[in-house]
């Protein structure tokens, strides 16, 4: 007998997920090339590539596109976003014949002995001390030597603001989508806006908690469990094995 779907109880994003690809291109402008050069030289013949909080399959989307051949794994614990990345794979059957969906996190998928590259983008925040520790540890025992972990932070440079900031607008037929952002001690609200013409007709708050942590408190983090950071922004970071030179012989 098939197990309870229980992710449903800690669902964050399904009341963004109506909205997040429609509002996503000013982000994934910025992250897709940056993850396209963590992710250069990865080699697929080293294992799949796993994706921790692939969400609506943006980040899958780009990792497979970056590294083509490579098996993937998406996991997402969001009802509400993997009905969405379920559709991204619906529209690519080449997609679709690489990437196997978990739903849960990243404890619940059946994970092979090596990787050949992890994505986690907008997850670490989400964690605490001991979970991101444990996958520190998993990284550190799964991915193959030299292999990239790709992780990104809030950007300290640029945090959430006080006062609402709007990130984006887009035009869907007679309406207006916005995305406005508010920050707050543990993290920010993201509010999606429906606008006809001046008025409002629909409004989403999505309070999502996450904590300030920056890539140099999990530069140690992951270096106690064997992983080298190599920043390449402010809120972004590849971490690879340490790997001896018995290790390679």
């Amino acid at each position: 007998m098939p197990l309870p779907d229980t992710t449903a109880v800690h669902d964050l994003y399904g009341p963004a997920a109506e909205f997040y690809d429609l509002l996503a291109a000013p982000a994934w402008a910025r992250l897709g090339p940056l993850l396209h050069r963590a992710l250069d030289g990865v080699d697929p013949a080293d294992g799949p590539l796993l994706d921790i909080g692939a969400g609506t399959g943006l980040s899958t989307e780009a990792a497979a596109d970056a590294v083509p051949g490579a098996q993937v794994l998406a996991v997402e614990p969001s009802a509400g976003m993997r009905i969405a990345l379920s559709t991204r794979l619906a529209c690519r059957s080449a997609l679709a014949e690489r990437v196997t969906v978990t739903a849960g996190t990243v404890h619940d998928a059946r994970l092979p002995g090596r990787l050949c590259a992890a994505v986690a983008l907008g997850v670490v925040g989400h964690l605490g001390s001991a979970e991101r520790a444990a996958l520190w540890r998993l990284l550190s025992e799964r991915l193959a030597p030299g292999a990239p972990a790709v992780v990104d932070v809030l950007d300290r440079t640029a945090p959430p603001t006080r006062a609402p900031l709007r990130l984006a607008t887009r035009r869907v037929g007679d309406l207006t989508y916005e995305s406005w952002s508010e920050g707050a001690d543990d993290g920010w609200t993201l509010t999606y806006r429906v606008r006809d013409g001046e008025t409002v007709v629909r409004e989403h708050a999505v309070p999502l908690p996450w904590s300030g942590i920056g890539i140099d408190v999990l530069a140690e983090e992951a270096g106690a469990a064997g992983l080298l950071c190599t920043p390449l922004a402010p809120d972004f970071a590849v971490f690879r094995p340490v790997t001896t030179r018995e290790e390679h012989s």
